[in-house]
């Protein structure tokens, strides 16, 4: 009842971002409390690299804890530090599945000279990821598309309770979930990544909410680029197609654990944090401040 309470109150208070921003900077509010005052506005966000990058704050999860925490003590913390310490070293990116932009913006704030393709098929969320690449005078090359196995059409279904849920998968988020669906238009990435003129790929971050196959599937380049991969793997059946995708490319496996570091493994599966690292043996000495021992 208490924070109810205080929910209501503080959600009375006009110009929230403004009175947060001095506490922000103090540093010091225990999460406990952060996770509980969301704001509305725009932010800047520091990025290792000594930059920062802008974002319009919309007052969900991921924003708020990226306004108390940055990228140093907020959401994923240890993804988006292998992925900054990856971009440095980038020409160009792949953000598929970039959702509001986070991990494009991290990467073109770490290396402003890479090339960055966020794809996003969610109309709603496609505006909020335009208006963030606006706020930083358009670094992002952007496409409203999906990926996938071959050029076409496919329904995207788009969770109504959770912002932040949508596939290409009917039922990836339960089947008690209220949805509404709508049709999208589908690329393969050999296909797009051709006509663009686009002969090489350094970095590319897969989160399509169970859709990763298919992705691969259509971007058989990857085996002859061999860029360096961060990945969402929800289950197990992901994991073992994943796994024999990337057989005798000589890719070498990190878990991603948000709070300890990346953990060397040789086999994929679901894993509590779901995220994994997949690099070349060259590109260890990028990551190695994060990696950790099992």
């Amino acid at each position: 009842m208490k924070l109810g309470l205080f929910r209501t109150l503080y959600a009375l208070l006009p110009g929230r971002i403004y009175l947060m921003e001095p506490l922000r900077r103090w540093g010091r509010l225990p999460m406990s409390w952060t996770r509980h005052l969301f704001v509305h506005g725009t932010m800047t966000i520091q990025s290792g690299a000594g930059r920062g990058f802008r974002m319009f704050n919309q007052g969900h999860y991921i924003e708020t804890l990226l306004f108390w925490g940055g990228l140093e003590r907020g959401w994923e913390r240890v993804s988006s530090g292998a992925w900054t310490a990856l971009s440095r070293e980038a020409h160009t990116v792949l953000d598929v599945g970039a959702n509001t932009g986070i991990y494009s913006l991290i990467a073109w704030s770490s290396n402003p000279r890479a090339q960055v393709h966020a794809f996003e098929p969610v109309p709603r969320v496609f505006e909020i990821l335009e208006r963030n690449n606006e706020l930083n005078d358009r670094p992002l090359a952007l496409h409203p598309i999906a990926c996938g196995a071959q050029d076409g059409e496919a329904t995207l279904y788009e969770g109504t309770d959770n912002h932040y849920e949508a596939s290409l998968l009917q039922d990836t988020h339960g089947k008690n979930q209220k949805q509404r669906s709508y049709t999208v238009q589908v690329r393969s990435l050999d296909q797009f990544l051709e006509e663009k003129g686009i002969d090489r790929v350094d970095l590319i971050k897969i989160d399509v909410e169970k859709f990763e196959p298919q992705v691969l599937a259509g971007f058989q380049q990857f085996k002859v680029w061999k860029p360096s991969l961060l990945i969402e793997i929800l289950d197990d059946s992901i994991a073992a197609y994943v796994e024999e995708f990337m057989k005798d490319l000589g890719y070498l496996y990190f878990n991603v654990d948000e709070e300890r570091g990346l953990v060397p493994t040789q086999r994929l599966s679901k894993s509590a944090t779901y995220n994994y690292v997949l690099v070349q043996a060259d590109k260890v000495p990028l990551l190695q401040p994060w990696i950790v021992q099992a």
